[in-house]
């Protein structure tokens, strides 16, 4: 259709250590013009044009933990099989595990 859409529905993947949260996003050939992302304190939003020309948006706000926005980074590895974004635990209520990467499913 074009019409773009969440990238919610292509599923992501998060994984982290205590200082940083990495989030993968499975979109295959991706070039890193393609790719637009706002990082701020309580969570981040990116958009990104598929090979086709299609536009996705994938925003999670707010996240588990603060993070400190001049730490993220987008990566596109070698593979360019997966978006990865990397972002860095905010010092002082960041750091540690974080159970969940969204806030919304704290307990």
């Amino acid at each position: 259709r074009g019409r773009g859409g969440s990238l919610d529905k292509l599923g992501y993947a998060w994984d982290q250590t205590d200082a940083h949260v990495q989030v993968y996003i499975p979109l295959p050939n991706v070039r890193r013009e393609d790719v637009d992302c706002a990082f701020e304190s309580d969570g981040f939003a990116c958009r990104v044009v598929s090979e086709e020309g299609v536009p996705h948006q994938l925003t999670i706000r707010p996240l588990f933990g603060p993070i400190a926005p001049a730490a993220c980074k987008v990566r596109l590895p070698r593979s360019r099989s997966q978006l990865v974004l990397r972002l860095g635990k905010a010092e002082g209520g960041g750091e540690g595990a974080w159970p969940t990467l969204r806030a919304a499913a704290r307990r």
